[in-house]
């Protein structure tokens, strides 16, 4: 576009580059200045802006970022990535990312661009302000379940609007927006001395947006909202940010979290550039110097930047954390992965059952040493273990989303029925092991939820109670069936539906040969061996090609999660996985 355009259309801008060496960076010297937090959007350039007499293209999210930050009669320095780093130059920006760290932490404040306002966004943020107010007031005693959103008196208690409403709809699209996906946001904001997101004219302090958050998903609220407003209301973008901030603060020794904590945590956030799905969180490392070398390198193709970074952290942490990241292969995109290898770039659509954060019991390795071994640059991954078990029957569908779950049920349970007959299994192996035996965040799942359980039953309908009792020779189901009316009543089908919600979709029930089941991957299959790798939170499905092995997947096996099948089985052997 020609200056006369420029002149014509677009806004004008003076901007001051400051350089920011790196000693000065850390050392906390300086210009004070102000960093911009936004979403990249489409690459396609909208605004154009004046730098240093020249001409420069910008998309039209940081055009309009720009044009609503600026001030009328005074300047305002801002680190902008988009401006200050050469982004066509494949060296400057591998040398700029392990800055950024330095450049958020340094900022004197840091401008969370949310995107331009609609009509929707006063009322949001008044409702945040409103919460943070009424809840905090209240001296730590504020305590919600589910139920109390519907509630209008208790609403009105706490001073809150009624829901629905149109309040509440609003917060619902405010997290619906792309900036809380985005995931260098992550750093910039876990970094932040200071945060204040803004959408268009309208600001708001980050630590109001992420305690609204947090609350929501604790007292079990979202819910309520997905119902009402669709399920892109995912306030738990935010939450992991907040959760990322203090692991981040709380690392013995120095801020900084482990890289492969990091990985599986914002699986779910997205990139423009898949490599960055590695790349943005290395500054959130404890050893970020070290992996700046090898990680931060965009001429590298990023299926070998997975691998690498895969195979480094599995034999330098000795974890098989990043085996439990593993997706199913229908939902891959960079196929010539090994198998071992997670996808970073495509979302992790099943919970992980391996990840410490929330099943931190499981212990299928029983506290045996971790054994694995890889020679840098090969598609291979030496593991020992055991094998244990064969899968023997799966069911047809996996639990994809909410409308099916009478039908994944009733598969489950004619699965299950000729164990049930014979004894090898009891119903309280069905219940728990659909819930991965974790109730909330306890485990083993408490008793209580056995009356969960028969409440969930009770709303899915008669063909499920009716297969039930067909299951004749089962003492247990008679018992669950049973259950009085009164005692039925304090059951609740929502702590169950929430388990279960949790832990089983996208994956399938199976049985094996030894006579147990489980929920497995999505591509699970007959034959499918069941192996426990020394160390390992879980069990994990191999298929056998050849004299080497394909790893389908993490599974739950209901009766092994606590070292079983270590304990009969210590002779373990090496298992290649390619």
């Amino acid at each position: 576009m020609g200056v006369e355009k420029l002149n014509e259309y677009a806004a004008r801008f003076t901007l001051l580059i400051n350089d920011l060496p790196r000693a000065a960076t850390e050392a906390g010297q300086g210009t004070s200045f102000e960093a911009l937090s936004y979403t990249w959007d489409v690459q396609i350039s909208y605004g154009y802006i004046w730098c240093d007499n020249k001409v420069l293209p910008v998309t039209r999210n940081l055009y309009t970022a720009l044009q609503r930050l600026r001030k009328p009669s005074a300047s305002r320095l801002y680190w902008v990535d988009a401006v200050c780093i050469d982004q066509v130059n494949i060296a400057e920006r591998s040398h700029q990312v392990a800055l950024m760290r330095a450049i958020y932490h340094r900022a004197a404040h840091v401008i969370a661009w949310i995107g331009s306002d609609d009509q929707y966004t006063q009322k949001a943020f008044g409702l945040i302000e409103a919460i943070v107010a009424k809840t905090l007031s209240i001296n730590g005693s504020f305590k919600a379940d589910a139920g109390t959103i519907w509630n209008h008196r208790a609403m009105e208690r706490m001073g809150l609007p009624r829901f629905p409403s149109s309040e509440w709809e609003a917060l619902a699209k405010l997290f619906e927006k792309p900036y809380f996906r985005r995931l260098w946001v992550v750093q910039e904001l876990v970094v932040s001395s200071e945060a204040t997101a803004w959408c268009g004219p309208l600001s708001i302090r980050w630590a109001h947006i992420e305690y609204v958050a947090k609350l929501i998903l604790s007292s079990g609220w979202l819910r309520a909202l997905q119902e009402v407003y669709g399920v892109k209301v995912r306030p738990s973008f935010v939450q992991t940010i907040g959760n990322c901030k203090i692991h981040f603060h709380e690392t013995q020794g120095g801020p900084g979290m482990a890289l492969a904590n990091l990985l599986i945590s914002t699986r779910r956030f997205q990139t423009t550039d898949s490599r960055d799905k590695i790349i943005a969180l290395i500054g959130l490392t404890k050893d970020a110097r070290k992996y700046e070398a090898t990680m931060t390198d965009y001429s590298k193709p990023t299926a070998d930047l997975y691998k690498d970074t895969t195979g480094q952290l599995i034999t330098a942490d000795q974890s098989l954390l990043l085996l439990s990241g593993v997706e199913d292969i229908s939902y891959r995109q960079i196929q010539e992965l090994p198998s071992w290898v997670p996808d970073y770039s495509v979302w992790q659509r099943s919970s992980i059952l391996g990840f410490p954060f929330r099943h931190s019991k499981y212990s299928a390795g029983g506290g045996s040493p971790v054994s694995v071994r890889w020679t840098p640059g090969s598609p291979s991954l030496m593991v020992d273990g055991i094998w244990h078990d064969e899968v023997q029957a799966v069911s047809p569908n996996s639990l994809e989303n909410s409308p099916i779950a009478q039908t994944f049920l009733l598969q489950c349970l004619e699965l299950a029925g000729p164990l049930l007959r014979q004894g090898s299994i009891s119903i309280d192996s069905v219940w728990r092991t659909l819930i991965g035996n974790t109730g909330g965040d306890t485990y083993p799942a408490p008793e209580k939820y056995r009356l969960h359980f028969r409440s969930y039953l009770s709303r899915l309908g008669a063909r499920n109670q009716a297969y039930l009792k067909t299951l004749a020779r089962d003492e247990d189901v008679h018992a669950l069936l049973a259950v009085e009316t009164r005692e039925l009543k304090s059951g609740n089908s929502q702590y169950y539906q929430a388990s279960i919600a949790y832990t089983a979709p996208y994956r399938k029930f199976f049985t094996t040969m030894r006579g147990t089941i489980g929920l497995g991957p999505r591509s699970i299959r007959s034959e499918d061996s069941i192996c426990v790798f020394g160390g390992g939170r879980v069990p994990f499905i191999l298929r056998k090609d050849g004299s080497r092995h394909r790893l389908v997947g993490e599974a739950y096996v209901h009766g092994i999660m606590d070292g079983q099948a270590i304990w009969k089985n210590t002779t373990f052997e090496e298992f290649h996985i390619w």
